[in-house]
């Protein structure tokens, strides 16, 4: 299959991914399945309607027929069970959702946050109508045109000061106890969803913050200028990245990738589609890739194709598992939805839903960690004392006394004394992480330093340290 061909599954029928949209229309193509029960659609059609009839005149209290059809769609979606398939009632909160992912809004560029119940200016956006009419950080927003919004929730705040491009908004703040107003023209704001900077060692660090629309660009941006600062081996970023446009994950993946699988797209147990990397943008550079638990959705196509094609080693946490592409519907009035419509696989075909993707180096950070809760935890965990190796199939209390410690490492284990495969594997990973004979085996070196490595973490040596990071670094010199 061409390069072109292959990439018709985020090109022509514009999947999307998390937090990822793309509008298309939509074409009543209902009740075409032969293998279901036969239904009478007029007749049901007929019942649903006197049902609603019958709720708008005899429910308890005022309900409007807008707010029952709404109902029954949104019970549609319900019944999916699906977290990521939802029913929009309006443009408006269709809108929503595509500025959350697009890295695009209209407004005046300024970062809100709630401090002791007062909307407060985190910071402006670099040249934007914020920073141009000089609206600093640490100032509390008292009022958007003639509207006082003590009291008001900071996204109806937000949505005050949106407008559409090239209308006019004030804004009056309160600074070391002095109200000043400006008046400001609404732009349309693009955040940048990529920082790199050059490190010691000439190493590239590149974080990805959202896969917005054009993140693919900005990514190779700076991968060339880091280049040509001298960059050997590269850091990407993406711990916390919630996702975004599948195929702008895929257009990142490609340019890192020898030719190969990058995902596959799987509907009702069958791969519909498979999208492949061309090899041109092979690097042939060492790469370490930055995963945590928010790492989720199209980052994950991202983590997967670099890390099973061989491209990138990964360090971090287990990422979310998140991986199920939707697709946005708009509909004729006004309504829209958005489905999963297929699951995407890793390159090698393993599934990510509800799975995440295992690092090759488990790494947790101390940062934000109770350190008495853990050490109390560590404290009550059984004596790997026997004298025993216990290998796949056996049980006992060091099994046991290793799962509860791999656990609290961060590794997936079912803490039941049992040697499974799952603990096997989490052995095999540590291992690794520390430079010892990776085979799965709890022998006696094993055991230590997995006791000193659960002990250290639960005393928590510096919450201030990046231990990701430094393992990053560690890795590629």
């Amino acid at each position: 299959m061409s390069p072109k061909n292959a990439r018709r599954i985020a090109k022509i029928i514009a999947i999307i991914v998390a937090l990822a949209l793309l509008a298309s229309s939509f074409s009543l193509i209902v009740f075409a399945d032969s293998t279901e029960e036969h239904i009478n659609w007029e007749e049901e059609f007929i019942y649903l309607i006197k049902l609603i009839n019958d709720i708008k005149a005899n429910y308890k209290d005022d309900i409007t027929y807008r707010e029952l059809i709404d109902g029954t769609y949104e019970g549609i979606f319900n019944k999916l069970k699906d977290p990521y398939s939802v029913y929009y009632k309006s443009d408006t909160e269709s809108d929503a959702f595509i500025e959350s992912v697009s890295g695009e809004f209209s407004g005046i560029g300024v970062r809100l946050v709630e401090s002791n119940g007062r909307c407060m200016v985190e910071s402006p956006v670099a040249d934007s109508p914020a920073e141009k009419a000089g609206l600093q950080a640490g100032d509390f927003i008292v009022k958007v045109d003639d509207t006082n919004i003590a009291g008001m929730q900071l996204d109806s705040i937000v949505n005050l000061i949106k407008g559409e491009t090239g209308t006019r908004v004030k804004i009056t703040v309160e600074r070391e106890g002095k109200l000043h107003t400006v008046s400001l023209v609404r732009e349309v704001i693009r955040i940048s969803s990529v920082s790199y900077r050059l490190l010691e060692d000439n190493i590239g660090y590149i974080r990805i913050a959202q896969m917005d629309s054009d993140t693919h660009l900005e990514f190779k941006n700076a991968k060339l200028r880091l280049i040509a600062q001298g960059a050997k081996s590269f850091i990407i970023d993406l711990r916390n990245n919630a996702g975004g446009y599948t195929q702008v994950a895929i257009d990142i993946a490609d340019q890192l990738m020898p030719k190969g699988p990058i995902t596959h797209f799987e509907q009702k147990g069958e791969i519909k589609e498979t999208v492949y990397a061309t090899g041109h943008g092979d690097l042939g550079i060492p790469v370490v890739l930055l995963v945590n638990k928010g790492t989720a959705s199209a980052s994950e196509i991202l983590a997967a194709a670099l890390k099973e094609s061989g491209v990138a080693t990964l360090v971090g946490t287990r990422t979310y598992g998140k991986g199920v592409a939707q697709k946005i519907v708009n509909m004729d009035m006004g309504s829209s939805y958005k489905l999963s419509m297929y699951y995407f696989l890793t390159p090698n075909k393993n599934k990510i839903d509800k799975l995440g993707i295992t690092p090759d180096y488990i790494v947790e950070n101390y940062k934000g960690i109770d350190r008495e809760t853990l050490l109390t935890e560590y404290s009550s965990f059984a004596k790997m004392s026997e004298e025993r190796k216990p290998k796949l199939g056996d049980l006992g209390l060091n099994v046991y006394g290793a799962q509860q410690r791999l656990s609290l490492l961060g590794y997936e284990v079912q803490i039941s004394g049992t040697m499974d495969q799952k603990t096997t594997e989490a052995v095999k990973a540590f291992q690794k992480s520390q430079g010892l004979y990776e085979y799965g085996v709890l022998d006696y070196a094993t055991m230590n330093a997995l006791d000193q490595a659960a002990y250290e973490y639960s005393i928590g040596a510096d919450i201030e340290r990046d231990l990701q990071l430094e393992k990053a670094v560690e890795l590629l010199t």
